[in-house]
């Protein structure tokens, strides 16, 4: 399926294969005092940047983007801040590394919805995915 989605880009993850990770981007939303959440991430690879993240109908992406400014919503008293993701956001682990391979997951009951994906680097994976319309990350 190659990371295509209906409206968005195609990335062709074996070109992906094989490239460094240069840094990461996370998109924090913050609603009035609140805890900042993460939206979105970008991973600033060698030749791509691609952002990961999860959309109003839960369905996980992976297409080649660029992050882009902070704003504010200051009708609903929130802001999304684009910053460099912090320690905490494990694909930071993986600064430095190569990036071996890309591995979708889909939905059991619907085949064709992509739920998540593997990152896997040379130091060790990443699982991204999509849960109850947040995005998630687990380090391996």
């Amino acid at each position: 399926m190659l990371g295509q989605r209906e409206d968005d880009g195609v990335v062709d993850f074996p070109s992906l294969e094989r490239q460094r990770l240069m840094a990461v981007t996370a998109a924090l939303f913050t609603h009035g005092a609140d805890t900042p959440e993460l939206l979105h991430l970008w991973l600033h690879l060698e030749t791509v940047t691609v952002v990961v993240r999860v959309a109003a109908d839960w369905t996980f992406h992976i297409t080649p983007d660029e992050p882009g400014e902070s704003y504010a919503m200051q009708e609903l008293d929130s802001r999304v801040d684009m910053v460099p993701a912090s320690a905490e956001v494990f694909f930071v682990r993986h600064v430095g590394d190569r990036l071996v391979h890309v591995v979708e997951k889909f939905d059991t009951e619907v085949p064709a919805q992509c739920v998540g994906a593997e990152f896997i680097f040379e130091t060790g994976s990443v699982v991204a995915q999509s849960f109850e319309g947040d995005l998630h990350l687990a380090g391996r």
